[in-house]
């Protein structure tokens, strides 16, 4: 395992990218050639900093895009062979415009995939607007901003989302925005979950 430093907004991950990097990187390369902001979020980021747990997914918010926008992107999907494994590429637009996730991967592949969505709320557009640049492997990566990544964990509050928080925090400490985060803390109702993670 490499190192992983963060510095001036620029995440530095020193290993060989995992199957998840690869995918994530695939992806990235696709939406940014027609030009779609997006941010990778939620297990993810925890598994791209170090982290060893098992996923079958990469979590990845994608601004509101127009159809024609979108049949842009399944085109684009299409012509360099990934599929959506849980459904007709083609349903994209109508599927991500009515909330759902939509499920992307290489052919003949299910394990992993990435799961897409638009952003719906006021945490989602955070994190769009907010990302940091992860290099990995001579790729660059969108991830949230890891003070909100934090407060969310603790939201959510599952066994493995607290895990990926106390994860996070511990190897970010030093470095993290202090007041974003307890600002994040604040706004999700957090306070108890927060306490307990800095005295872990």
């Amino acid at each position: 395992m490499g190192g992983v430093e963060l510095r001036d907004g620029e995440l530095r991950i020193e290993r060989e990218a995992n199957e998840l990097d690869e995918l994530a990187v695939r992806f990235t390369a696709i939406l940014d050639e027609l030009d779609i902001e997006h941010v990778y979020v939620a297990g993810y980021v925890s598994i791209l900093t170090g982290r060893s747990r098992a996923t079958e997914d990469v979590d990845v918010l994608l601004e509101r895009l127009e159809e024609d926008h979108v049949d842009q992107l399944v085109k684009s999907l299409d012509d360099v062979g990934m599929w959506g494994p849980a459904m007709p590429l083609n349903d994209m637009y109508e599927m991500l415009s009515s909330g759902d996730n939509i499920w992307v991967a290489p052919e003949d592949q299910v394990i992993p995939h990435i799961e897409a969505k638009f952003v719906r709320d006021e945490t989602d557009h955070a994190s769009l607007q907010n990302t940091i640049t992860a290099h990995i492997a001579g790729a660059k990566l969108p991830i949230g901003s890891l003070e909100l990544q934090i407060a969310y964990k603790l939201y959510l509050g599952s066994e493995k989302d607290t895990e990926d928080a106390v994860h996070l925090y511990t190897l970010f400490e030093e470095t993290l925005r202090r007041d974003e985060l307890e600002g994040w803390v604040r706004k999700l109702g957090v306070r108890k979950e927060y306490e307990r993670l800095r005295t872990t």
